[in-house]
């Protein structure tokens, strides 16, 4: 091999090690999230909205500090989005899980925006709020709606998964 083609083959080994050195850097500075709480409903003969033969209440909201959520990025400066999205185990396509913050946080210096009014959650990733630093204590509520007697008396459940990207 002439010590060009080393050369040139070193060089590409070079810019491998040092794409593979950004993607570990990137990695270990990435934002965290945490969320703690959960919300189980039983909904049975109680919650008819009037004698035998009427129809269920068809919403049902949590608490206003059911779970929260913290946010805490790297640095300072380092701006984020959590996108939120359900994961059904089983679930009827009656339903409809909001989610919402119900305070501005308790502890941190980061700024933070969205979230504040109620989100349809679907399966598909969408944006819930945004902010840059670190901010936790958040507060959060959910709502379920589309409960009928029209729908199929059985256990449903579902997860909630939320994602922080950096921006």
């Amino acid at each position: 091999m002439s010590i060009e083609k080393a050369a040139r083959k070193n060089r590409r080994t070079g810019i491998l090690v040092l794409a593979a050195t950004f993607a570990l850097i990137n990695l270990v500075l990435a934002s965290n999230i945490t969320v703690t709480g959960s919300w189980s409903l039983s909904i049975g003969q109680a919650d008819l909205s009037g004698t035998a033969g009427s129809e269920l209440n068809s919403t049902y909201t949590s608490a206003t500090n059911q779970a929260t959520l913290g946010a805490d990025a790297t640095y300072s400066f380092t701006n984020w989005r959590i996108s939120v999205r359900r994961i059904d185990t089983t679930w009827h396509a009656n339903f409809h899980l909001w989610v919402k913050r119900t305070n501005n946080g308790t502890s941190g210096t980061g700024t933070y925006s969205g979230g504040t009014t109620f989100i349809d959650l679907t399966t598909v990733d969408q944006t819930f709020m945004t902010g840059r630093g670190d901010r936790s204590g958040f507060t959060l509520q959910f709502q379920l709606t589309g409960v009928s007697t029209a729908v199929p008396a059985a256990s449903y459940s579902t997860t909630i998964r939320y994602t922080i990207v950096d921006t």
